[in-house]
């Protein structure tokens, strides 16, 4: 892959990635120290198999919206070039330890150095005709276009000036969004992403078809080109569990259910972990297989 004077410039994915997690994968870590490291995990996994959403779902009825939130939370602070984190995240108690989270860097958190033609920023002051926008750089640029103040904007270089563009502009991996859903999976997965439709959904258990056997399917929908959703279970319960209480099974609701550690050492795998292995898997099988 090609690199810039920092982050990896590494481009988005022809199939993009949206990932569901329940909101209960906090439940089996009390403190807010391990909590933030674990959210930190998905973000990271999810940074560096370039996820385009995180989406999460409500599992069960005793799951506090305030962990969604939480969750929420700390995987928009990580995914927030560093240069922006004071301008968009006011110093809270639930962020008291996401400065713990290794930097993405990712191609949309570059250094002030770094040579890229698109970058992230902070709207300061705007006019009729114009806006004053903070782009990591060492003093921020003015963007001849009237923009929102207050607001995180995409910027591009062009002809020497910063004018605004848009995520789907960008060629490279721009990170991804958080749609905190709180609602069942099922009714979760019905709502159409603005991207568009899912061109495939692959829920996630050991129960599911082995990973050697499941590879010429997956292949398929990966040279589809379309957008992806993989589901994941919970720390206490895996997706049949999830989806019997919704009165539904995973074959109401997923094209294919894989097994993406068929011989796994251990007798549990965490949420953050089966996130690790699944897009790990994927992202190798695609590698190897080249469209």
């Amino acid at each position: 892959m090609a690199r810039g004077n920092g982050a990896a410039m590494t481009m988005k994915r022809k199939s993009p990635f949206s990932i569901f997690i329940p909101c209960s994968i906090l439940s089996d870590v009390p403190s807010l120290i391990e909590k933030t490291f674990k959210v930190g995990q998905i973000a990271r996994a999810a940074s560096i198999f370039r996820v385009d959403s995180i989406v999460l779902y409500r599992d069960h009825k005793r799951t506090a919206i305030e962990d969604g939130r939480l969750i929420k939370e700390i995987l928009e602070y990580a995914e927030t070039p560093q240069y922006l984190r004071k301008r968009l995240f006011p110093l809270t108690p639930s962020l008291k330890y996401a400065g713990l989270i290794p930097p993405l860097r990712t191609p949309h958190h570059p250094l002030a150095s770094s040579k890229i033609g698109f970058r992230d920023g902070y709207v300061l002051k705007s006019s009729r005709s114009s806006s004053v926008v903070e782009i990591g750089l060492p003093s921020p640029v003015e963007c001849p276009a009237p923009l929102t103040q207050g607001s995180r904007v995409t910027l591009r270089l062009e002809g020497g000036s910063w004018v605004p563009s848009s995520r789907e502009e960008v060629p490279y991996y721009w990170g991804y969004s958080v749609d905190l859903a709180f609602r069942p999976l099922t009714d979760a997965l019905k709502r159409t992403p603005p991207e568009g439709i899912y061109g495939g959904i692959i829920g996630t258990s050991r129960k599911g078809e082995h990973i050697s056997d499941a590879s010429p399917r997956l292949l398929d929908l990966l040279s589809k080109q379309q957008r992806l959703a993989l589901l994941f279970g919970s720390p206490g319960e895996g997706l049949d569990e999830i989806l019997s209480r919704e009165g539904a099974s995973l074959k109401d609701v997923a094209d294919m259910t894989v097994n993406f550690a068929p011989d796994q050492g251990t007798a549990t795998i965490r949420t953050e972990e089966a996130v690790i292995i699944s897009l790990a898997a994927l992202d190798a099988l695609g590698a190897a297989n080249p469209k």
